[in-house]
């Protein structure tokens, strides 16, 4: 009869390989999320002062 150990090893580098490709997931999934927070926070700022000069420089330069 063969162990549980013995019959897993095999097994293990895709283990490794699916935890690590897990934890990028995750990673990815934590960074889209914070990079949508600032997005959205940037707009704020932007919209609640549309009269500082770098905003109406910029606003000029695109038309």
């Amino acid at each position: 009869m063969q162990q549980i150990g013995e019959s897993n090893s095999p097994v293990q580098p895709l283990d490794e390989m699916e935890q690590q490709t897990i934890m990028r997931i995750e990673e990815a999934e934590e960074l889209i999320e914070e990079n949508r927070r600032l997005i959205e926070r940037s707009r704020e700022i932007l919209a609640s002062a549309p009269e500082l000069p770098a905003a109406s420089g910029k606003a000029k330069r695109r038309t």
